[in-house]
């Protein structure tokens, strides 16, 4: 596998001595900035479910639950400990005055959208709760909607292992191997749909087509 084998072990016993509430800790964590595999968490539950010692409707549910718990906390640290470092630092990082009521205004519009998908991908769900967060989304919105997109990202992760069965590590693996992959496809796609929503109706001499 490629995650490290210790994490796997604390993984394993974690889930098995605290059961659901383990589980949800874990997931908790690992929408954190800390190094915890949600392939491994989830993949392992999803084993568990295979061994009858788990029903996979709540181990999807728990894990949801779980994440968008974790994905809250950053969501504070953001909102509360984010937005004076960055009203402080931001025109270092150009995002101060009128580009920053740009990101605010766009994520008016898009917010909903962009928290739910994000939800769905490896990587970029750990990400998303700090935008949210530093331009105060609703947070009662945001909770939902992360919960929402937790819901098949962990489901999709059991199911593997409920699937997989004993090969479940070995299943795993593979897709963590290939989540930045992933990750990076969906960027491609949507940097091409962006360009051709913002210049693909405009005629060669640079007016708009009719």
């Amino acid at each position: 596998m490629s995650f490290f084998e210790p994490t796997v072990y604390l993984i394993k016993d974690l889930i098995a001595a605290g059961g659901y509430p383990g589980l949800a800790l874990l997931m908790a964590l690992d929408a954190t900035i800390l190094p915890v595999p949600s392939a491994a968490v989830m993949g392992f539950a999803g084993f568990l479910c295979h061994e009858g010692r788990f029903d996979i409707v709540v181990v999807t549910l728990v894990g949801a639950i779980g994440s968008t718990m974790g994905s809250l906390l950053m969501y504070l640290i953001a909102a509360y400990g984010g937005r004076p470092l960055l009203d402080r630092y931001g025109s270092m990082l150009g995002l101060k005055g009128d580009r920053l009521r740009s990101t605010e205004r766009w994520f008016d519009r898009h917010g909903d959208r962009a928290v739910f998908l994000a939800q769905l991908l490896p990587v970029l769900r750990d990400l998303i709760p700090f935008p949210a967060g530093l331009v105060k989304m609703n947070i009662g919105r945001f909770a939902l909607l992360s919960f929402l997109g937790s819901i098949p990202f962990c489901l999709a992760l059991a199911w593997v292992g409920l699937a997989s069965g004993p090969s479940w590590e070995g299943a795993i693996g593979i897709i963590d191997q290939y989540d930045m992959v992933l990750v990076l496809s969906v960027a491609v796609l949507l940097g091409a749909y962006y360009v051709l929503r913002r210049y693909g109706g405009r005629n060669p001499s640079g007016g708009e087509d009719t």
